[in-house]
């Protein structure tokens, strides 16, 4: 039995439209609702001179319906402009684009009824006139409005066709040649407006990547800053802890060149590989001549035997006497081991103590 439930509909979204169209959008927009207001005001002072025109060759009524639809469409056109001066930020560029095309296409409808409904019987002035007027602000309006896709088309196309047909095909009689080079002159206006068109969206393409380019070089230029004094405070750090270790070696080898106890450095056979003033005054030997002698031929247990300092790993104290048998100091070798350092073997520290040594004078 068939289910009664209606198929659940899938809606397919919207395609968005490619980057950075929203954005040629825009100013597109912006360029023509730019130079739209001073568009419409030189129109509409066009379109008060014609009724001027009409009323002095004797056309009050057409004149006066003429201008009267005139007079619509620039209320129209003046509540637009204002409108898109009070939008929202959020709103979407294209209706207000719609919103020009349509005023534009009024406005189209307004000059193309004063080529042919509205236009003057006589005299021939007048016509002329007429004729000029419409020519020269549908050529006169495509650097105004070329910058947005038809809005330009929608003024221009029912501004001259219309003319073009009543002039050279009913208004007095066919003329076949006149009224090709009328329609002809019409596409002409269409494509430079197009044309036009393009080399503008090309150029607002361009002024996009500018601003790209340049709100990125503002974002790398200050993510460099940023690095820059991130590396200069680890500079300053690393600086001051180098000058602090350098302090720290100058006082520890002060301490050790300068401390009044007899201090010795060996590595784990028990050679002399550092001697202080002090060691050097105790043992009566200069530091090139402790350097490399071997612990045991320096110092004694007291009591008898070698001392061997292979096999201490840790801290102790360890009774030695100093010089040769009869006349050997008694004191306390306090031993130290020594970290290897980078390979380095380690090995040990001793300092004498105990004993009265030598002063330097």
């Amino acid at each position: 039995m068939a289910s009664s439930q209606p198929a659940a509909v899938t809606q397919v979204p919207e395609p968005t439209k490619p980057w950075p169209e929203p954005r040629i959008r825009a100013l597109q927009v912006a360029q023509v609702y730019t130079l739209a207001p001073s568009a419409a005001a030189f129109s509409y002072f066009g379109a008060l001179l014609t009724l001027g025109v009409l009323i002095e060759v004797g056309e009050v009524v057409n004149g006066a319906l003429w201008f009267f639809f005139a007079t619509l469409v620039m209320l129209f056109r003046a509540f637009v402009l204002i409108g898109y001066r009070r939008r929202s930020s959020t709103r979407d560029s294209e209706s207000w684009a719609h919103l020009m095309r349509i005023s534009n296409l009024l406005a189209g409808i307004q000059w193309g009824l004063l080529g042919t409904v509205f236009f003057p019987v006589a005299p021939l002035y007048a016509q002329l006139f007429a004729v000029m007027v419409i020519i020269c602000f549908v050529a006169g309006s495509v650097t105004a409005y070329a910058a947005l896709a038809g809005a330009h088309e929608s003024l221009s196309i029912p501004a001259t066709l219309p003319t073009v047909i009543y002039l050279f095909f009913r208004h007095d009689g066919v003329h076949w040649y006149a009224g090709a080079a009328g329609v002809f002159f019409s596409f002409a206006i269409v494509h430079y407006a197009r044309r036009l068109h393009r080399d503008l969206k090309k150029g607002f393409a361009l002024q996009i990547e500018r601003d790209d380019l340049i709100a990125l070089t503002g974002a790398l230029n200050e993510k460099l800053q940023g690095e820059k004094l991130e590396l200069a405070h680890r500079a300053a750090v690393r600086g001051a802890s180098v000058q602090v270790a350098r302090d720290q070696v100058r006082r520890l080898v002060a301490l050790f060149e300068q401390s009044p106890l007899a201090q010795l450095e060996c590595d784990p056979a028990g050679r002399v590989l550092a001697s202080n003033a002090a060691a050097q005054r105790l043992f009566g030997r200069s530091r090139e001549q402790l350097a490399g002698a071997s612990i045991a031929t320096l110092l004694k247990r007291r009591g008898g035997g070698d001392l061997q300092l292979a096999g201490l790993t840790r801290a102790g104290n360890v009774d030695v006497e100093i010089g040769v048998p009869g006349a050997a100091q008694p004191c306390v070798a306090t031993i130290t081991p020594l970290p290897s350092d980078d390979g380095r073997p380690g090995g040990s520290g001793i300092v004498f103590t105990g004993l009265a040594v030598p002063v330097a004078t």
